[in-house]
């Protein structure tokens, strides 16, 4: 026959007798196979959706490069000329916005609710920013135009904030001296309406307000700490970093969103890579098994592979019949993993959300029953947590080939060593004592 080393490799996947379509050690090295597989997808699919969906947060309510005098906010040193700098700065080409602002942490005072925060002041009447008005969710025409702040939802429904209602900030004003030390300054400021950026440290602790506001609150003068510009392109920001610094000199620095969130990108990356390699090594493990799974069935066939030798198989085709074991071993596995690990990623969501749900209902059942007390809802992936308030996925097509290729090439690598002894076996010895 032809292909009988394919054939014959198909037939030792089967049980001994016929008794189930494969063999119980055969069908627990696919299991395996396939659990590596769909737990990498799966879990580098978030990852790699959370890594991107932070990262877009971050840019799209942050700027992709913040131009601050040498300085910087650490001593109060400002940009008195941010007009100009402005000017310079929108006539360089892929440029989308440039938007100087004042920023500075401070505390809020609401009822009897004190918490720190970070404010925010950009924009004016003529110079309205989109980047900021397309996250405001309610009484989006009165910013710069009305006296007032902007909270995010989460944190009005923290504290129970409705809108036209007053909060008193406290900022440090001034500059430190070794007598007074920051003199704070205090103003109360009207709840114009609220903002919703997903990403929920801003959407906690964020307060926004027009430049002028946030001038008058920090007692500035007509001056900007930075001045935040958004690019086409987040890939060619160190690219347009120098171009900017060029065009406004080297008084002034330039700094990319990766720089001024390095720390966090860094830690994400980290993450991704330490859990790349643990759940890697669910595949390893399985290449293990798969070799015992074969030894096992080399032991089992022996007097078929005497008589197959006795018939004129050659070393290498007896070899070939358990490495195609191996590797088919590593296909069925595989493939079952890839389509399950992708069907998972994409209805993640509502997989969650189901389970949620199947938990709570659960325990609110049980509480009921029993009289346990208040049941407070379950929640697997805590917004305040994880930073956003969804499950993203994002499969990355070249990292699913990869993790494939990898778990055949593995499965099919560990069968070499028992297929190699299988091959060795002389036909004599292996019938006489069957």
């Amino acid at each position: 026959m032809k292909f009988f080393e394919l054939f014959v490799g198909f037939r030792y996947l089967k049980s001994k007798k016929a008794q189930g379509f494969i063999s119980f050690n055969t069908l627990l090295s696919v299991l395996i196979v396939f659990i590596g597989v769909f737990i990498l997808i799966v879990v580098l699919s978030v990852m790699n959706g959370f890594q991107g969906q932070i990262k877009n947060k971050i840019l799209d309510v942050d700027s992709h490069i913040v131009v601050s005098t040498l300085a910087g906010e650490i001593d109060g040193a400002a940009i008195k000329n941010y007009r100009d700098i402005t000017d310079k700065i929108r006539k360089i080409d892929s440029v989308v916005s440039v938007n100087p602002y004042v920023q500075g942490q401070g505390l809020f005072r609401f009822k009897r609710n004190i918490g720190p925060i970070m404010i925010r002041g950009m924009g004016s009447k003529d110079d309205i920013p989109e980047d900021i008005t397309k996250f405001i969710t309610s009484n989006k025409k009165a910013f710069c135009l009305e006296k007032g702040i902007y909270i995010g939802e989460e944190m009005a429904s923290n504290y129970g904030i409705k809108p036209g209602q007053q909060i008193e900030l406290i900022v440090p004003k001034g500059r430190l001296t070794a007598l007074t030390g920051i003199t704070p300054g205090i103003g109360r400021y009207k709840v114009l309406g609220f903002f919703k950026t997903g990403y929920y440290d801003f959407d906690t602790k964020l307060i926004m307000m027009s430049l002028a506001d946030s001038q008058s609150l920090f007692s500035l003068g007509d001056v900007a700490y930075s001045i935040g510009v958004k690019i086409d392109d987040i890939y060619k920001m160190n690219k347009m970093a120098s171009l900017i610094q060029s065009a406004i000199g080297f008084e002034y620095v330039t700094m990319t969103a990766e720089q001024r969130n390095h720390n966090l990108f860094y830690a994400l990356k980290l993450e991704k890579l330490i859990m790349t390699v643990i759940l890697f090594l669910v595949i390893v493990a399985s290449g293990f098994t798969i070799m015992g799974t074969i030894v096992m069935v080399v032991m089992e066939k022996r007097r078929a592979i005497g008589i197959l030798k006795s018939m004129g198989a050659k070393p290498s085709s007896i070899m070939i019949i358990f490495v195609l074991e191996g590797f088919l071993i590593g296909v069925i596995g595989t493939f079952l993993g890839v389509v399950l690990g992708l069907a998972a990623s994409l209805n993640l969501e509502a997989i969650i959300i189901w389970i949620e749900d199947a938990i709570n209902g659960v325990m609110g059942y049980a509480y009921n029953l029993f009289d346990l007390g208040v049941f407070y809802r379950v929640s697997i992936v805590p917004t305040n947590v994880y930073y956003i308030d969804s499950i993203p996925t994002e499969i990355s097509p070249e990292f699913v080939v990869f993790i494939a290729a990898s778990a055949i090439f593995l499965s099919t690598f560990a069968a070499i060593f028992p297929a190699w002894q299988a091959s060795r076996q002389k036909p004599v010895e292996t019938i006489r004592y069957e």
